[in-house]
């Protein structure tokens, strides 16, 4: 099916992601170009991959389209069972366009992990499930290593985890999963030497090989092959997922908590054989906290940190290791059991509502450019853009709408030390959004409704 970008958007989406490694894979998609550890659409071919995507009887996903030149795209939607045909559709975006693709008028069977090539850059992609009471969204990613780092996950009660090993490629991928708990490392002997075949996906449920773990961090390892993970910890209704993220020294947080509705934590683990010391900075609409706490994180054992005693209500957060880690931030709501009456006062089952969800990775260097795909595209949602300051003076910022036809774009402005929140909501004319600053900021968005919220860091656009 072939679509203009002149149709209009129908659904939505999220961000980022990275340039292609080299050595490339054998036989994989037709755009390639250099590894980078950041997340960024440079200016040439780009191969972006969402591994957590699926569009079946009670979920819709959308595909985000983002480019900053006239591009040819392409999205190739695999089958679990090797050797099946994949599904196959092309778009085209005009110059300084964005589009949001429903993955259900492509194919709904399901899980539906995709690859999307563009011809020509910058450009991002980025993906989104929506359900009744769900909302997620995952950084379709362009970097491929060998070794993914995946902290964040948990296996308590009233959570549910689960690792996507997406090989989008023809080739036989042979992966390694490794784990690490609040009890040090943990055995996964059932996930050794496991074989991904050539354009299909595995799925893993940690609940059924671990018992119950507050923090579980993981590492995927590729000793043939290339896979890209996802990790998804769901609760009663609502679900957070991220991909993997490459270890660094330093990580910015445009968003962490989006209001006091929400318990923000920080999610570290390190592979460095000694201790590393990690210190976190704290921003709000008022200001910094500069050094607002300093933790110790010990090898194989993930460290989480509780960020609501540090600040309320909308935050930010930079954290600064002393060795390369990896880290997320989720940001949980409390479930609230109401306990309707019936028209004689009596009570009826108590019905549970809250629990919602976000997670998303940091950005290791602000920039002055960012791509922001399906920003202000989610239907029933009220999208939030989030800019964060770490320098030392203010920054002015173009927000240019990214559509189905010429929009106006408008000028803030960021003070050193602060996270400005931009409330944009939905419009169908805007599938996302180019961002440009006089001084280097880092910048991503959430979309938050009723029964879901989401997180997604921006793109970096490069040169």
């Amino acid at each position: 099916m072939k679509r203009l970008a002149g149709l209009l958007i129908v659904a939505a989406v999220v961000a980022g992601a990275a340039i292609l490694p080299e050595p490339d894979p054998p036989s994989g998609p037709d755009f390639v170009g250099p590894e980078t550890r950041e997340s960024v659409a440079g200016a040439s071919a780009s191969v972006w991959y969402c591994p957590w995507v699926a569009s079946g009887a009670l979920r819709d996903s959308s595909v985000m389209l983002a480019s900053r030149v006239a591009v040819d795209v392409k999205l190739t939607l695999p089958q679990q069972l090797a050797g099946e045909p994949a599904d196959v559709d092309e778009v085209r975006l005009e110059d300084a366009g964005a589009l949001v693709v429903n993955v259900g008028e492509i194919v709904r069977r399901g899980d539906t992990p995709l690859f999307v090539e563009f011809t020509d850059g910058p450009a991002a992609a980025a993906a989104i499930i929506r359900g009744e009471q769900l909302l997620t969204g995952d950084t379709c990613v362009a970097r491929i290593p060998k070794v993914w780092e995946l902290p964040g996950g948990t296996t308590r009660e009233g959570r549910t985890m689960t690792l996507r090993l997406f090989n989008p490629f023809p080739e036989l991928a042979k992966v390694s999963v490794g784990g690490s708990s609040e009890s040090g490392e943990t055995g996964l002997v059932d996930l050794q030497n496991l074989d991904v075949e050539g354009r299909t996906w595995q799925d893993v449920d940690l609940n059924a090989l671990v018992p119950p773990l507050d923090d579980l961090a993981l590492t995927v390892t590729s000793s043939e092959g290339f896979v890209i993970p996802s990790l998804v910890i769901a609760g009663a209704t609502d679900e957070a997922s991220w991909p993997g993220a490459a270890p660094a020294t330093v990580f910015e947080f445009p968003v962490a908590s989006s209001s006091s509705a929400f318990s923000p934590s920080l999610m570290v683990s390190s592979s460095n054989p000694a201790p590393v010391t990690v210190t976190i900075d704290v921003y709000t609409t008022e200001g910094a906290t500069l050094a607002a706490r300093e933790v110790e994180v010990d090898p194989s054992i993930p460290r989480r940190i509780a960020l609501s005693d540090l600040a309320e209500g909308a935050m930010g957060v930079r954290v600064r290791s002393s060795a390369p880690v990896a880290a997320v931030v989720i940001a949980e709501e409390s479930a609230v059991v109401l306990e309707p009456t019936d028209e004689e006062g009596q009570i009826e089952e108590g019905v549970e509502l809250g629990d919602r969800i976000a997670g998303t990775i940091g950005i290791s260097n602000p920039s002055s450019r960012w791509l922001l795909p399906g920003l202000q595209a989610v239907r029933d949602g009220e999208a939030t853009l989030w800019l964060m300051n770490t320098g030392f003076e203010t920054a002015t910022v173009t927000l240019q709408p990214l559509g189905v036809r010429d929009l106006p774009a408008t000028k803030v402005s960021v003070m050193a030390g602060v996270v400005l929140g931009v409330e944009l909501g939905y419009d169908v004319s805007v599938g996302g959004y180019f961002v440009e600053s006089s001084a280097p900021i880092s910048a991503a968005w959430s979309v938050e409704s009723p029964f879901g919220i989401m997180f997604v860091t921006g793109t970096v656009v490069g040169g």
